[in-house]
């Protein structure tokens, strides 16, 4: 089980900081390992700069937040202990 929640948190850092642009936009994030395995997914509300974190039976694994002026992400587990944080690449003007 600790083996199976460091792969979600690992996969949720890489989601977030691969595809910040998603994040800022909202919604649900699906996470897979690198065997193509789904492994969670996180929720994300742009309005209140808070995401939550699930496995992959949508059992609620942490929570995190999101600071859209300095593009700073941090990441925390169910009981509140900080275990990642991280930055969002910057907004590509269009």
């Amino acid at each position: 089980m600790r083996g199976r929640l460091t792969g979600v948190v690992v996969s949720s850092g890489a989601g977030l900081l691969l595809g910040g642009q998603l994040v800022i936009a909202g919604g649900r994030i699906d996470l897979f390992d690198l065997h193509s395995n789904r492994t969670g997914y996180i929720l994300v509300d742009p309005k209140s700069g808070r995401l939550d974190t699930y496995d992959t039976k949508s059992k609620r694994t942490g929570w995190g937040t999101i600071h859209r002026e300095s593009g700073t992400v941090e990441v925390f587990d169910k009981e509140g202990k900080r275990i990642g944080s991280g930055l969002l690449p910057p907004r590509v003007q269009r």
